[in-house]
């Protein structure tokens, strides 16, 4: 994992860029096993000392910031939040995951993509793409959650309120869409 260290108005040294470098390492190490990379910003902004962090992920990003009177207690205490989001993600997924066995097995979901020929304007879509997408049982919301660490467009699942197959979708306005079928 590449951490990268930003001083804003504050004389770079070595010693706080090994201290913020190793302690975004550990956590993201204790947590993560797919951590892209990190970004940290120590800056000072009227006699306080800002820390600030973003984690990248595969699937999801993570920041976090806090102002105290000294550089390295605020460190401190913004890997504390950043630890705090990543046990509360890691608790999330495990209890997904324990609650999809529960609720069944995920199903394989046949999709087609469509598009037309190039040029042709005219005439029938031909399929261009086939692919299997695994369903998983989870609630509306959880579905929405799935959506929203995955960072996707859309989430096909199966609505274990009804044991359909559903597709939550992000709206532009920010809101979500849901798709169901009539049965």
């Amino acid at each position: 994992m590449q951490v990268t260290v930003t001083f804003r108005h504050v004389e770079p040294t070595d010693a706080l860029r090994d201290y913020a470098t190793e302690k975004v390492e550990h956590a993201a190490s204790k947590y993560l096993r797919n951590a892209v990379g990190a970004h940290v910003i120590l800056s000072v902004q009227k006699q306080e000392h800002v820390a600030e962090i973003n984690l990248y992920a595969s699937r999801f990003d993570i920041s976090a910031h806090e102002k105290t009177g000294d550089l390295y207690s605020a460190i401190d205490l913004t890997i504390d939040k950043v630890e705090a989001q990543l046990r509360k993600h890691k608790d999330r997924i495990n209890h997904h995951k324990g609650g999809a066995s529960a609720a069944g097995e995920p199903r394989e979901i046949p999709v087609d993509v469509i598009e037309a020929e190039d040029g042709a304007l005219t005439g029938p879509p031909t399929v261009v793409e086939t692919d299997n997408i695994p369903a998983k049982p989870l609630s509306v919301e959880d579905a929405i959650l799935q959506l929203e660490l995955s960072h996707g467009e859309f989430l096909v699942f199966v609505n274990s309120a009804t044991e359909s197959v559903s597709v939550v979708y992000k709206r532009r306005d920010g809101n979500y869409g849901l798709i169901t079928p009539n049965v």
